[in-house]
Order: C-alpha cells, then structure tokens, then sequence
C-alpha cells in the first residue's frame, strides 16, 4: 500500500462512520401515575386559611373607609397568636398589635399634649391678665408718685421761702434791737 492511501483509509472510514444515521431506539410507553391536579392532590388544611382568613379579617377592619375598627382588629389578631401560636402569619399579628398600641399610644400623647397646650393657653392668658394689672398697678403708683413728689417739692419751696422770710425778719429784729437799745 502506498503512503497516501493509508492516510486516506482511517478518514474515509471516520467520515463513513460520523455520516451513518443514529440507531433507532424504539420508545416504549410508560404509562406515567395519574397525576391529579395541585387542589386535589394537596388539599390545604382549613387551619391554614382560617389563620390568614383572621389576619385577613383584622386587616379589613384596619382598612375600612367609613370607620375602622381596631380594638376589634387587635382581638382578631390576638386570637390569631393564640389559637395558632406557631402559625406563620403570627409575626404579622404581633406588628399589627404593635401598631395598634403605638397608634393608641400616639392617640394619648396627642390628647396629652393639646390638655396641656389648653392649660399652658388659660395659664398665659392668666399671665398676660396679671401683667396687665400689674402694669396698671405700677402706673398708678407711679402717678402718685410723681403727684406727692410734686406736692412735696412746692412744700419744698414754701419752707425754704419761709426760711428767707424768718431769716430775713430776725435780720430786721437784730436791726431794731440795735435801735432799741
């Protein structure tokens, strides 16, 4: 054999070989378990949707346009926690009652606080009423003052004429005296 045609033997046969058809495998039907769909195969346990149908029931009452409800919807989900205290939707029960109770607590402070801005309104307005009393009281005193204080230099200035007078009459006495004697 020649060289050339060695080379060419094995790629003829590799080509000839990768070029065949597959085999044909023939299916076999296997007949598959009859699958029932997800509702009928896992029914739910009632006990799951009447936890989240009590979350749900708090959250409506929550949620309700007209007039919510939640002292109502604190007992529903205080219910919730513990019928089902290990239920998954316990930990949304637990923050729905804390919001509540911080919500009533806001409720309070904010109640607190306008009692407190009532009372710190009588008592400036108190406060205000006696500064105005006061400021009259003063300014009365103070025209009394100067009224005496007037009275009380005219007065002033009628003694010290009266002393010039005296003085100046014992200045005559002496002078007559002197005449006299």
């Amino acid at each position: 054999m020649k060289r050339g045609n060695f080379f060419w033997v094995p790629a003829v046969f590799f080509i000839v070989g990768c070029a065949t058809a597959p085999p044909v495998i023939e299916k076999k039907e296997v007949a598959a378990p009859a699958v029932k769909p997800v509702e009928e195969a896992l029914p739910a346990p009632p006990r799951l949707f009447e936890e989240r149908d009590l979350l749900l029931d708090g959250v409506a009452l929550l949620n309700r346009q007209e007039r919510p409800d939640p002292e109502k919807a604190r007992s529903i989900f205080l219910s919730l926690i513990q019928r089902y205290p290990q239920s998954r939707w316990r930990p949304a029960a637990e923050a729905f009652i804390r919001l509540i109770d911080e919500r009533d607590a806001f409720g309070e402070m904010s109640r607190l606080d306008s009692l407190l801005v009532d009372k710190t309104g009588t008592e400036r307005l108190r406060a205000l009423q006696e500064n105005d009393q006061l400021k009259k009281a003063v300014r009365e005193l103070t025209e009394k003052l100067q009224s005496e204080t007037a009275a009380l230099a005219q007065e002033n200035e009628q003694l010290k004429r009266d002393i010039q007078r005296l003085k100046a009459l014992e200045i005559e006495l002496q002078k007559r005296e002197r005449m006299l004697r």
